[in-house]
């Protein structure tokens, strides 16, 4: 029996280290889309909201400073909505619109641009890659104010041009288009 139990455990650990090998085989390095690494110091995106029924536009400037990430929502007539900094994954807000007073909305635009700027800062995300491919099409985000679906569409590079949000029921759905990634 004691010959039965050792002969079932070698195997287990056999089929253990080989499938580790088999993964390191395969060596496909996943990349997970970041703005703002490296050389890059801007990007700008046209933002689209849509919620009960309305849509909003506006623009998303992203700049890089000494130190932290600089965020900007531009409205109608080039009205400065809010003015954000991050630092490691604290925000700091220069100014702020009433959209940004509600707090759920908040958090949820908090939530965003971590997993945008800086997805290692919340360890509640969850990349889904088609095989054989190293880039995401869809992330997944677990949250306290509403879970989010992120799509990756239409890559240059190992950047999306596009990226779709959704919350859980579809009632919250925000369309980033890349405008400039300098």
């Amino acid at each position: 029996m004691k010959f039965l139990n050792l002969l079932i455990l070698s195997l287990c650990f056999c089929a253990c280290a080989t499938s580790q090998n088999i993964k390191n085989i395969d060596g496909q390095t996943k990349t997970i889309p970041v703005f703002m690494t490296g050389e890059k110091q801007r990007a700008a995106f046209k933002t689209t909201l849509e919620a009960d029924k309305k849509i909003y536009n506006f623009l998303l400037l992203a700049n890089k400073k000494d130190g932290y990430l600089n965020f900007k929502i531009i409205g109608d007539f080039a009205a400065v909505l809010a003015s954000v900094n991050l630092r490691g994954a604290a925000f700091e807000y220069e100014s702020s619109s009433p959209i940004l007073t509600d707090q759920k909305a908040k958090q949820a635009f908090e939530e965003i641009l971590l997993a945008l700027f800086a997805p290692n800062a919340l360890d509640k995300h969850k990349y889904y890659f088609k095989k054989g491919e190293s880039l995401p099409y869809k992330l997944k985000q677990k949250s306290e104010v509403a879970d989010k679906t992120f799509l990756f569409k239409n890559y240059d590079g190992n950047i999306p041009q596009n990226i779709t949000v959704t919350t859980k029921f579809n009632i919250v759905k925000v369309s980033f288009e890349l405008l400039a990634h300098d």
